[in-house]
């Protein structure tokens, strides 16, 4: 899951114009209500993650409140790369 964390930080970190050490601090935080993405990027985010690891995403998986922060992100990914 390290693969995943550190390319989602470092995706994060690019996309919102933060410190990627302030990124890898709020990976449990709610990465909407930090301000690092709005709606349009997120639409850029899901499309990068399904290019990147070869996955799509299920309506339950966007139900799924740990979608919203970047750990909780990582590991839904990981399941559902089987990573």
């Amino acid at each position: 899951m390290d693969n995943i964390m550190d390319w989602l930080i470092e995706w994060f970190a690019e996309n919102s114009g933060q410190d990627e050490d302030l990124v890898r601090d709020c990976v449990d935080d709610n990465y909407f209500e930090k301000g690092f993405i709005d709606s349009f990027a997120f639409i850029s985010l899901l499309g990068d993650i399904e290019d990147e690891f070869g996955i799509e995403f299920s309506n339950d998986q966007f139900e799924d409140r740990s979608f919203s922060t970047i750990s909780g992100l990582a590991s839904i990914i990981e399941e559902i790369a089987g990573e």
